[in-house]
């Protein structure tokens, strides 16, 4: 018998094949789906803030929105809102599909999405849980790539710093009396019985 049949140290690796990142087949990472996440709302952003300028429902000039609005989104511009909705919808669908691919789970484990409090579990499920290191059902494991890397410790440092900003904010404004604190609601809330 042949060393090499038997011996998975010296089994041949499967050639690589090409990986379409916006297909629902193949896997992402941790990095990978927080960094292309990261690209497709920045694209997504301007795609609608340009849509939206080019359309005329928001004047920079006067900074007013059009009064028509209502009548705005029942003509072509509300069709192409709608068109860019079912592309937004589909390429979060990938993204997650490919997520879930990594994580040896099919796609339609993304109906959790659907079920309220389980939906925020879910996503920090997708987020934080390790991806399979060995093929799976779903095939290799898909590097990622240096652009994915950085885009995804973007997000991951400025989430970090928007809570913290957000929690900074939330107790100056505690402690100089502008807000309430929750003690302070329940006394004023149960005052009347």
């Amino acid at each position: 018998m042949n060393p090499q049949e038997s011996s998975p140290f010296f089994s041949r690796n499967p050639p690589p094949t090409p990986d379409n990142p916006l297909s629902f087949n193949g896997r992402f990472g941790r990095l990978s789906f927080i960094g292309w996440y990261t690209f497709f709302h920045i694209v997504m952003f301007f795609v609608g803030f340009g849509l939206t300028l080019f359309t005329g429902v928001i004047n920079l000039t006067s900074l007013n929105v059009d009064s028509q609005l209502l009548q705005t989104f029942a003509s072509a511009t509300g069709l192409s809102y709608t068109l860019l909705l079912l592309v937004y919808l589909y390429f979060s669908m990938v993204l997650i599909s490919r997520r879930l691919h990594d994580l040896n789970k099919s796609g339609w484990w993304m109906l959790w999405l659907f079920v309220p409090v389980l939906n925020v579990l879910f996503i920090l499920y997708l987020l934080l849980a390790a991806g399979n290191t060995n093929p799976n059902q779903y095939g290799w494991p898909r590097p990622s790539a240096v652009w994915e890397k950085i885009l995804a410790w973007l997000m991951i440092i400025l989430t970090v710093l928007s809570i913290l900003a957000t929690g900074s904010l939330v107790s100056f404004m505690m402690g100089s009396g502008q807000i309430e604190t929750p003690q302070e609601v329940i006394q004023k809330g149960t005052a009347y019985f």
